[in-house]
């Protein structure tokens, strides 16, 4: 299955300058775990991402909510294409740690993508179980 079929596209979004207050109260107004955060000029590209993980660092660490999100996002902006595997998605977010990827079409923001989104989902899951083993040759164990 492809990352089209799954993607949230209703992504919410913000610029740099927005304050920290504001990303976290769009995410509890939008039951979201993450903001995308996007070029000014540009709405549909990004150019980083706050999460929950984000804004816990930041209250730990004492920044204020007045701080613009820039100075708290991860500027590492795991992105995989609309039209890649699922599967795809699932080797993004293990190899860079992380619980979401952004979704281009075209080289564009198109939508987001949650671990949870795929965990739940266990058609989707299972899915995802073959195609991984059909990329391992015959024989052969992670041993994960």
């Amino acid at each position: 299955m492809k990352v089209v079929a799954v993607a949230r596209t209703n992504v919410v979004t913000c610029t740099p300058n927005t304050p920290l207050r504001e990303v976290v109260e769009l995410m509890v107004e939008r039951g979201v775990g993450s903001v995308v955060v996007v070029d000014p000029a540009n709405p549909r590209r990004p150019v980083g991402i706050v999460g929950e993980r984000d804004v816990l660092r930041a209250l730990a660490l004492g920044v204020d909510l007045s701080t613009p999100v820039s100075q708290v996002m991860s500027k590492l902006l795991v992105a995989v294409d609309a039209e890649a595997h699922v599967g795809e998605a699932v080797l993004a977010m293990r190899e860079h740690n992380v619980r979401r990827v952004v979704v281009l079409k075209g080289g564009e923001l198109y939508g987001v993508v949650a671990l949870r989104d795929i965990v739940y989902n266990i058609p989707l899951l299972k899915e995802v179980v073959e195609y991984f083993q059909a990329r391992q040759p015959a024989g052969a164990s992670e041993g994960r």
